[in-house]
């Protein structure tokens, strides 16, 4: 069987409104079904009230997603980092979507720091946001 070409989209955006807890709760059931019934994975990472995610899968199906995503109103200045085939493969293959919260200095994974109290996911290139989500995901893996 030949082996799979997984294509990724890194993106970061805004929440168009103050997303509490229950909100991003809601959100992530409805990402990872979605992600489940397409064989979607991926991280997502919330942030002072910007999202930074990667999704990864086959191209048609990444694309589909990612464009609901630009069409959704809860999203806006989104800002795709990274479109493309990953050369390693599926970087997130055990989460249909992980999800980590930076509510404070603590929620960090190790090597990062906050510059004045705020961590910019907006600053990051696609290099530094998909070391930045697999820290988040060991982090996760390790609780």
């Amino acid at each position: 069987m030949p082996e799979e070409i997984v294509f990724q989209v890194l993106y970061t955006s805004e929440a168009a409104h103050a997303f509490t807890r229950d909100d991003l709760a809601l959100l992530l059931a409805g990402a990872r079904r979605r992600n489940a019934a397409t064989d979607l994975t991926g991280m997502l990472v919330f942030a002072q009230n910007r999202f930074l995610q990667v999704l990864e899968g086959r191209a048609e199906k990444v694309l589909a997603t990612f464009a609901r995503i630009e069409s959704d109103r809860r999203h806006k200045n989104i800002a795709t980092l990274l479109r493309g085939n990953a050369p390693s493969g599926r970087a997130f293959a055990e989460w249909a979507m992980g999800f980590h919260l930076v509510a404070g200095a603590d929620d960090l994974p190790p090597g990062f720091v906050r510059v004045h109290e705020r961590i910019n996911l907006a600053q990051f290139d696609h290099l530094s946001a998909l070391e930045f989500l697999s820290a988040c995901q060991r982090t996760l893996a390790s609780s």
